[in-house]
């Protein structure tokens, strides 16, 4: 069985697609469950879903990319022939390549940026919680992790403030000239909220509410910003209060709609609105962006304008593409490392199982009264057979069909000699 990944990221599909076929963090235990009960051909499976991409990690044999294509469709209702063409696959090597370069940002829309190595790390915990993860993809996690550290702490591809937190207070700071002044709403309170709080604060915003399907967490982001909290269903009535509302969540469907800001936008008498909508889904309705005073961007639109500060990261990528090949080189030899001490076990087990069996034999005819001396010949003829057995059988083989490698390592192994 082969390592594979199989997915579709940022490059390969529209935002619009990835919202469909995306599985929510409080959807993946169940879609693991299901996703190990309607694929027999995967051993071990793991779900990567983020704003960029939607990856299934897997341990399968030949049969599995179908099987995966199968139940994507099926899991999220969309048709395959609606995303297969823009879907890649990665084998073996490449698919170890591939999953350090994701958690190492290398494969990001915004090169570099921190949260995918969380997002990787949460995707196979969830695995692990579930009963999908086993021990090859627990390796591939291993290594995975190691090389991305080290990629951060060896270069500086981290090191200038991209992000898509980052990029949406940029462009809102272009909408506002007062811009301390500004009144925000926070929908979601997950790890791109918190750091857009985090930069709406250093630039002086104090003015701070935040909405979030678990109040618990609402209440905890708030108390941070010493601000408020209200309920999802308040915001249509709060909604014109606001001049930037940034949401970020994992809802399946749109939490503000065109009708909601059109309303808030006649009652603020058409003042600027700056909405950041980082949901994949979107959170917001894609139609909004109609309005004439509301500045709408998702995560697409605001990967746009990093390209400056992406410039600067790309420096660093030769240095971090030699370390991604370093952890595919440690990975592989593990790996090898283990698959030979599997088969050195299973060797030495079907060894001592032809052995305890002439034994068996041998102790039986010594208590039936036989001659020692015929049993302990009739011992060393027994194993010399059984051992010699399947070495003869492969011989054979390999003369009939000319397989000079095969004979040329069975030469070695047995120290052989045919002159």
């Amino acid at each position: 069985m082969p390592l594979l990944v199989y997915g579709l990221n940022h490059e390969s599909t529209s935002l619009d697609m990835r919202g469909r076929l995306s599985v929510a963090e409080d959807e993946l235990a169940q879609a693991l469950l299901e996703l190990r009960a309607e694929t027999p051909d995967l051993a071990e499976a793991a779900i990567l879903s983020t704003c960029n991409r939607i990856e299934i990690h897997a341990y399968a044999n030949e049969d599995g990319i179908e099987s995966i294509k199968q139940w994507l469709a099926h899991s999220r209702q969309v048709p395959i022939e609606e995303f297969s063409f823009a879907s890649y696959v990665h084998k073996g090597r490449a698919a170890a390549a591939h999953a350090m370069r994701v958690a190492a940002g290398l494969d990001s829309q915004i090169l570099g940026e921190p949260q995918i190595q969380g997002q990787f790390k949460l995707a196979y915990r969830h695995a692990r919680e579930s009963g999908t993860l086993g021990k090859e993809l627990s390796l591939l996690e291993d290594f995975t992790l190691q090389t991305a550290k080290r990629i951060r702490t060896e270069t500086k591809i981290g090191a200038e403030p991209v992000s898509v937190a980052f990029a949406a207070v940029t462009m809102a700071k272009q909408i506002f000239a007062e811009f301390a002044t500004q009144s925000v709403l926070l929908i979601g309170a997950g790890t791109n909220i918190q750091l857009i709080a985090k930069y709406l604060r250093e630039l002086g915003i104090t003015s701070f509410t935040i909405a979030n399907r678990t109040r618990t967490n609402a209440e905890i982001l708030a108390s941070d910003l010493a601000g408020r909290v209200i309920n999802l269903d308040e915001i249509a009535d709060e909604l014109h209060n606001f001049d930037m509302v940034v949401s970020s969540t994992g809802s399946a469907k749109p939490i503000v709609t065109e009708k909601m800001l059109s309303n808030a936008s006649r009652l603020r008498r058409h003042r600027a609105m700056f909405v950041a909508d980082l949901g994949v889904p979107r959170d917001v309705e894609a139609k909004a962006a109609n309005l004439p005073d509301v500045y709408l961007h998702t995560v697409d639109d605001l990967s746009t304008i990093i390209s400056q500060s992406l410039t600067k990261r790309q420096e660093f990528t030769t240095i971090a593409e030699r370390l991604i090949d370093d952890g595919v080189e440690c990975y592989v030899r593990k790996r090898r490392l283990q698959l030979e001490a599997k088969l050195l076990s299973n060797y030495r087990t079907q060894v001592d199982t032809i052995r305890a069996t002439a034994l068996k034999t041998a102790h039986k005819n010594l208590d039936a009264g036989d001659d020692p001396a015929t049993v302990m010949s009739q011992l060393a003829d027994h194993l010399t057979k059984q051992l010699a057995h399947k070495p003869t059988i492969s011989i054979r083989q390999a003369t009939a069909s000319g397989n000079e490698a095969f004979l040329h390592l069975l030469k070695e192994i047995y120290e052989l000699d045919t002159v």
